[in-house]
Formats: C-alpha cells, structure tokens, sequence
C-alpha cells in the first residue's frame, strides 16, 4: 500500500499532538506506524481464529450414525435468509431420528423451518423451542444482558410461522424471552439440544452452558453456524474443547457435534 495513504489510515489524535510539537514528518510517521501496527494485530488475530476453526477435528455423518440407517423427511423450499441449507438440515435430521429423543430443546426459532423439520420427523417427541418475544424491539445500541447479533434477522421474524396451524404444532412448546434470563429448567427433561440462536460468544457460552446444566448423560448437542463468518462460536467451541470436551465439526456441514458422556 502507498504509505501515503497508510499514514492516511492510521491517523489519530495523539499523532497530531505529535505533529504539532515535533513537525510534519514525525505526524506522518506516527500515522504509518499506528496503522502498520494496527494491521499487525488485525492479521494475527485473524491467523489466530483460523487456526482454532481448523484445529477442530472433523467427523463423518457416518461416523456419527455408525451401523444405524436414518429415513428423514425434508422440506425443500426456495432459500430465506436466516434459514437452515439444505445440506445442514440432512445432517441435523439424520443424527436427531437416529437418536430418538422423547425431547427436544432448540435454541432459536425464527421462522420455525427447523422447529417443523424436527416435529415432523419425531412423531412421538415434544420439541421445546426458544426465542425472543415477537415484539422485541431490535437495536444495537440498547442495553442488552450479553451482546447480541444478527439484528437484521431479529427484525423482521415471525416466530413459528412455518409451523403454525399445523399438526404438529401440538408437540411443539413455544418459550419466548432472552435466553440470557430464561430458567431452561421450564423447558423439561431434554437430550437432544440444538443451538442456534445469537451467534456471539457470550450467547453461545451462555446458551450451551444452560442446556449443560439440564443435560442428562448421553444427550446430543448440535451448533449451527461453526464456520469462519462467526469467530464467537469458534472460540467458545475451542474452550469447550480446551476443557476436554470432543466436539467436532460434522463433515461437509456449518454444524459442530458432541454427547455428553
């Protein structure tokens, strides 16, 4: 880059005190050097992040079902934003029939595409799903218990719509308010847990330390959204894994997978 243009960038005020008291030249190479400087740190963490996404091992779908044959049912439909991939959904459906819950304990509703998937393919099971009140006023700005993302997505749900009126309806148990606060306790007696609500780490780190809290021994967790657009769900899946926990990536997929054993 042309270093005009990097002391350009890397304007600040206490170079222009700088500049004042020692002259142009030791403003112009105050600047350059914050702004190399600040590159510096940007490209470091960005290595950083990238290593701890690829340090997660990967497992097959097959490696997760072993010698058990999954027969799902999907909706295929034209893609809206904030909803599952198609590749996503067969891999999450897959491990969920395979598995068999009595209960189901999802983290973010949204439209309720995934809700249905998963009422539809438990004929038998309660899913328990969570999100935030339909009249929650999205701004980043606001006071909020943990930080908070996708904000263009809080904006315009309607919570459920996919599954309203339906059938299936009847299994699915609606909890609204903020994660950060809710008792998970109301949400009953859980194995399989989905987590996909804000990505951030405080929400991720919350979120899954709640549902750990009820999980019993042998339940499923499943992340959505472990890729290199969301480093809060890297790093808390690395610190789950720095304390011993074996979660992996599922392969070909944005999921992360572990059981509790």
């Amino acid at each position: 880059m042309n270093k005009y243009i990097e002391a350009l960038f890397g304007f600040h005020p206490a170079a222009l005190a700088s500049g004042l008291k020692s002259g142009p030249r030791a403003l112009f190479h105050s600047c350059r050097a914050a702004y190399r400087t600040t590159t510096a740190k940007e490209d470091f963490e960005q290595k950083k992040f990238h290593d701890e996404f690829y340090a997660i091992p990967e497992i097959s779908l097959g490696d997760v079902l072993r010698d058990r044959k999954a027969e799902i049912k999907l909706q295929v439909m034209k893609y809206e934003d904030g909803m599952m991939p198609t590749r996503d959904a067969i891999g999450l459906l897959s491990i969920l029939v395979a598995e068999r819950p009595d209960q189901v304990l999802e983290i973010g509703t949204f439209m309720g595409h995934t809700t249905r998937a998963m009422a539809e393919n438990l004929e038998h099971a309660i899913i328990h799903t969570m999100d935030l009140p339909q009249d929650f006023q999205a701004r980043p700005e606001a006071a909020e218990p943990l930080p908070k993302d996708d904000f263009h997505l809080i904006s315009r749900r309607i919570v459920g719509r996919e599954f309203k009126g339906l059938a299936c309806e009847k299994r699915i148990v609606q909890h609204f308010g903020d994660t950060a606060t809710l008792d998970f306790k109301t949400a009953g007696q859980p194995t399989f847990f989905f987590i996909d609500g804000s990505h951030t780490y405080e929400y991720c780190k919350s979120d899954s330390e709640k549902c750990l809290a009820i999980a019993a021994v042998g339940s499923t967790f499943i992340w959505h959204d472990c890729n290199l657009t969301h480093p809060g769900v890297i790093r808390f899946i690395s610190e789950w894994r720095s304390a011993g926990r074996n979660l992996a990536r599922l392969q070909g997929t944005d999921l992360a997978y572990w059981r509790k054993n």
